[in-house]
């Protein structure tokens, strides 16, 4: 009987490492480019988080306190929270480190007032809610600094004497910040890449601004019979605006100029330049016989797009309780 040798074939060919190698070749590129598209989305998306964040945490953000991470914060804001609501101002640049610039949305190093009801100077009747309240703005896990998806400080701005963007210098108001994109350069660089772009958050004009809203408000008496009508007699009276202290955080005002009746109409007051956030208003009207007379205090929320106009009414009994604050006080 004829005895065949058998061959055990150990390994592979060459032929057949080769196209091994290729597979595994084509795997691993398919998956890093999988894995560099996911990783640029995600670097965009934490940069524009970041950028929403800070517009949110300063202005006011209609859900959730503005966190940088993933946007959710256990804090559930009003419909007027935020560090101009509550203060009054922009945040005011940190130093010249852009990576801190921004730090009055998550620290006090101003030493504000912490947030609470707090009495009008000059009026007891008058209280207003304000103060700090921070953090407002969420640094991510693990970093006590600010910085894009590509982890790159973001550029601080305020603004210039003409209105347009500058890098912020210690001691100015931010007005925005920018993101260098992913070519890391001012500009366009490299087209290719995604958001190589610069991306902006500007706050210092137009519908994002929490600092240009006019208001007005018109000032009116009751008569006997309780219609509304033109304040009575030749008196003189003026309209206090009671706002957060930029410098404190405490209340202060602002004041219209003196308005001397008789009127045939009831008077419009105008306020510019106000902040978003919880107001007071509150007329004080003197006769020519020194009878002092007050409307109750209103207080008003003032919202981007919002209400901008109020009604004053004075009570008709011209003895009614109370004084009258000299002009310009």
């Amino acid at each position: 009987m004829q005895i065949q040798s058998i061959h055990r074939r150990k390994g592979l060919t060459l032929l057949e490492l080769v196209i091994v190698l290729a597979i595994l070749a084509s795997v691993t590129t398919v998956a890093s480019l999988a894995t560099d598209r996911y990783l640029s989305k995600r670097r965009v998306e934490v940069t524009q988080q970041t950028l929403s964040a800070f517009r949110d945490a300063v202005s006011g953000h209609y859900g959730s306190v503005a966190s940088t991470g993933d946007l959710n914060s256990i804090k559930v804001a009003n419909d007027l929270e935020g560090f101009v609501a509550d203060v009054g101002r922009l945040p005011i640049a940190v130093g010249t480190d852009s990576t801190q610039q921004l730090a009055e949305l998550w620290s006090n190093p101003n030493n504000l007032q912490p947030y609470g009801r707090k009495v009008a100077p000059g009026d007891s009747e008058v209280f207003l809610s304000c103060g700090w309240r921070g953090p407002y703005l969420d640094l991510p896990v693990g970093s006590n600094v600010l910085q894009d998806g590509w982890g790159r400080p973001l550029i601080i701005l305020s603004a210039a004497g003409d209105g347009s963007a500058q890098v912020a210098s210690a001691g100015e108001m931010i007005f925005g910040m920018t993101s260098l994109g992913s070519d890391g350069e001012l500009g366009v660089s490299t087209p290719d890449l995604p958001m190589a772009e610069d991306t902006t958050v500007w706050l210092g004009n137009g519908e994002d601004s929490p600092l240009l809203s006019e208001i007005t408000a018109s000032v009116y008496q009751e008569d006997e019979t309780g219609m509304l009508g033109p304040p009575l007699g030749n008196g003189t009276f003026i309209v206090r605006l009671y706002r957060p202290d930029p410098a404190t955080g405490g209340v202060t005002y602002s004041q219209s100029s003196l308005y001397t009746g008789p009127f045939g109409t009831p008077p419009v007051v105008t306020f510019s330049d106000v902040a978003i956030g919880t107001k007071v208003l509150r007329v004080y009207w003197q006769d020519e016989e020194g009878n002092s007379l007050l409307s109750q205090p209103t207080e008003i929320k003032v919202k981007r797009g919002g209400e901008s106009h109020w009604e004053l009414v004075l009570p008709f009994n011209p003895l009614a309780s109370g004084s009258s604050p000299e002009e310009g006080e």
